[in-house]
């Protein structure tokens, strides 16, 4: 199964001069916990809800700072194409809840731990379902 079939969509995308009370009040409207920061195609860093808590709210921070400065830069980022294999790999191999999903044209979706888990979840439901119809019905006895 491919990345692209299990990536959360739209993503929000700002620029690098957005506020960061901005990019909180996207973060609220859009129900999203991270915001991938873009100039053009290209992917210049992360924003996640726990970086405003930590480098602008505990460093006293104003609102009115460039996301730039509180972006974590050089984001791993996953390709639409790829097998999930490579997203559990990444996952597993990083501290990381979230990943950015991309294509040639740019930013496309944000593939989280709860995507994945979700389609576990799903996984394991539609190959139960037919064992737990089989159990559940009355079984016929010949005489």
């Amino acid at each position: 199964m491919k990345i692209k079939e299990v990536m959360s969509t739209p993503v929000v995308v700002v620029p690098p001069i957005t506020p960061v009370r901005d990019v909180a009040r996207h973060m609220d409207y859009s129900g999203v916990g991270c915001v991938v920061v873009s100039e053009g195609r290209g992917i210049a860093g992360i924003v996640t809800d726990r970086d405003l808590a930590i480098r602008v709210l505990a460093q006293d921070k104003d609102g009115d700072t460039p996301v730039s400065q509180v972006m974590s830069d050089q984001p791993v980022v996953v390709r639409a194409e790829d097998e999930l294999e490579v997203a559990f790999d990444t996952f597993r191999r990083h501290s990381f809840r979230r990943l950015p999903v991309a294509t040639e044209g740019g930013v496309v979706g944000m593939l989280t731990i709860d995507d994945l888990l979700l389609q576990m979840h799903q996984l394991t439901a539609d190959l139960l379902t037919p064992v737990v119809k089989e159990i559940s019905e009355p079984q016929h006895q010949s005489d």
